[in-house]
């Protein structure tokens, strides 16, 4: 092999090792959402209130945006996927959490983009002085929500 040959072939190879770590610290933030302009995965309207939007990432780097958590679950519920990190918003404050690390308010009286009425806040005492303030409120994490969903404990309502 001659030198121009080997240093194209080490060129090349170090691109394609910068560009496998680049996807996987992609991961790491949540899919950007441009609101106003960008649709939900689900049911294609535009995504426009930052405080109720929810987002995941699939493990072969497609992003997936929705309006309203309620969407995303429903649209996780119909498309099994494997993901690689999902995120949802602090009604409280817009500030994105990792869902794994979010408390979950799930109330049909709680006023949400589709009227799913489940929304995330950052922790356990926000959820709680939430749900005081609503009827029936149930207050759980997102891995316990998901379970129940896929147990067929608790059902959506979509408001749409």
């Amino acid at each position: 092999m001659n030198k121009r040959a080997f240093l194209f072939l080490l060129l090349a190879m170090l691109v394609a090792a910068l560009g496998a770590c680049g996807g996987a610290e992609s991961y790491d933030k949540p899919p950007e959402i441009l609101y106003g302009q960008d649709v939900c995965s689900n049911c294609n309207m535009i995504i426009s209130e930052e405080n109720y939007a929810s987002a995941y990432w699939t493990t072969n780097g497609e992003a997936r945006r929705f309006d309203d958590m309620g969407e995303m679950l429903a649209y996780m519920q119909s498309n099994p996927e494997e993901r690689a990190s999902t995120w949802v918003h602090d009604v409280n404050t817009a500030e994105w959490l990792r869902a794994e690390d979010a408390w979950i308010v799930m109330n049909a009286g709680l006023m949400t983009p589709m009227g799913t009425g489940i929304i995330a806040v950052a922790n356990e005492e926000d959820a709680q002085a939430l749900a005081f303030n609503q009827e029936n409120a149930m207050v759980m994490t997102f891995s316990e929500l998901v379970e129940k969903l896929a147990s067929g404990e608790l059902m959506l309502g979509m408001g749409h």
